[in-house]
């Protein structure tokens, strides 16, 4: 199984080359527009370097170097695309140019932990509550340590953007604002209502009728010092740029060695019936690079049906969850069995 890595060099995609060389049975190259094998997003000539790969993993920074022209050339030529991206954005535009292609290569959007393994867990409790549940997920994490400069990016372009959610199969948007507060498997946290790429997902890839997204920054007191920040200075470029150069010197001379834990929460509610799924992780990055390695796999070894699809209806959240903490030997992932709750008063307004 050959696997090419885009982006393979930067802070992620390193922990992701390292990860799929423990995978069995997987070669892995790295291409960049440096080399030695030449592919550059913005020149579609340099695309047929890809043609050996049984599957192409997109690690570039999707905020910045844009991978449609990529996703049309593997769609064109039968090849399949694992994308990485978790920008908003990106995500729909993905979806409004591939979502009916007709193939004969495909697309596979939400590789890693969030996007990613979010998606998986979201549908996981989606499926058990049935069709028409209220579905919803967050995850707590930092969002500048253990991270590189894609990541970093995101978070500022992200809190500058509407916030989605759909209710009753209606999508609502809305500016950045304090969410409720969340139970992390006991540990209560506030969070954001923002742009995360799994509102734009799992309206598409699951049955549920309404769904909300939340982001639990860590420490807390982020979440007061993103509200405060007034919209008007986060829709301005140089306010962005300087929010960006800010957290990238945090990250690279106080938090550069600090790994991020992360852990999320899915909960999906019917006639009062109520589906939860919880999992961990210590090193956020890690546990995002061994999701990338195993879904790579995963995708290579599933039907391949032409177009777009997300992870979550490719994949499914048990397996890729097992087959990492097999390959790496230890649990990268603690992910408890789902549980069945019973539904209590005000129940939506104090859990994810």
């Amino acid at each position: 199984m050959k696997i090419i890595v885009l982006g393979g060099t930067g802070f992620l995609g390193a922990k992701t080359v390292d990860a799929l060389r423990q995978f069995p049975q997987v070669e892995v190259l790295v291409a960049s527009r440096r080399g030695p094998l030449v592919v550059d997003l913005s020149k579609p000539e340099t695309f047929p370097a890809l043609l050996p790969a049984d599957v192409i993993i997109d690690l570039t920074d999707g905020t910045r170097s844009q991978p449609d022209a990529l996703a049309s050339w593997c769609l064109q030529n039968g090849k399949t695309l694992l994308e990485a991206t978790s920008d908003a954005e990106t995500v729909r535009r993905l979806v409004q140019a591939a979502r009916q292609s007709a193939g004969p290569g495909r697309v596979v959007v939400g590789a890693g932990i969030f996007t990613g393994v979010s998606n998986l867990m979201a549908h996981a409790v989606a499926d058990e509550a049935g069709e028409g549940a209220s579905l919803s997920w967050a995850v707590a994490s930092s969002p500048f340590s253990g991270a590189g400069k894609g990541t970093i990016a995101l978070m500022v372009d992200a809190a500058a953007r509407k916030a989605v959610r759909t209710v009753n199969g209606r999508r609502e948007e809305s500016t950045l604002s304090a969410g409720p507060t969340l139970d992390f498997a006991g540990t209560k946290r506030p969070s954001l209502r923002m742009s995360l790429a799994e509102a734009e997902m799992l309206p598409l890839s699951t049955k549920a009728s309404s769904i909300e997204t939340f982001f639990a920054p860590k420490p807390g007191l982020l979440v007061t010092a993103f509200t405060l920040i007034p919209a008007f200075l986060l829709q301005a470029r140089w306010f962005r740029a300087a929010l960006e150069l800010y957290f990238t010197v945090l990250r690279r001379f106080v938090l550069r060695s600090v790994p991020s834990s992360v852990q999320m929460v899915a909960r999906a509610e019917k006639n009062g019936r109520v589906f939860e799924r919880h999992t961990s992780s210590n090193d956020g990055m890690e546990a995002a690079a061994f999701a990338i390695a195993a879904m790579a796999e995963g995708v290579a070894k599933a039907p391949l049906v032409p177009g777009l699809r997300f992870i979550d209806e490719v994949l499914q959240f048990e397996s890729v969850v097992a087959r990492v903490n097999e390959v790496a030997g230890r649990p990268v992932y603690d992910a408890p069995h789902g549980r069945l709750l019973t539904a209590a008063p005000g129940a939506r307004d104090s859990a994810a």
